[in-house]
């Protein structure tokens, strides 16, 4: 199988792959990102890091609602995963509008 494969992957390149003679290590030890039980928790880790305790998060409404897909562009709409950030993860999540002085 392997000299099939090389048969067609010369082919395809050329004997460049020869010509490198090189060995390619693949560091399969890097990092593992933490998943959440919801979406929105793993867009809000991906862009601002591990949701840990005592992390604050501020955001602008019209940003979280695009950042998180939300239809309703609400401070309410979000009541219930700024809920969730508290009590499960310890994270304080701030929306504020422009529209309102906070």
């Amino acid at each position: 199988m392997w000299k099939m494969l090389e048969r067609i992957l010369t082919r395809l390149f050329g004997d460049e792959l020869r010509a490198k003679n090189e060995v390619v290590v693949v560091n399969d030890k890097q990092p593992k990102k933490k998943l959440y039980d919801d979406p929105d928790l793993n867009i809000l880790a991906e862009k601002y890091g591990e949701l840990v305790a005592g992390k604050e998060i501020t955001i602008e409404l019209g940003a979280a609602a695009k950042m998180l897909g939300r239809k309703r562009v609400r401070l309410d709409a979000f009541a219930a995963l700024t809920k969730k950030l508290k009590n499960d993860y310890g994270v304080e999540l701030k929306i504020y509008s422009r529209r309102t002085k906070v």
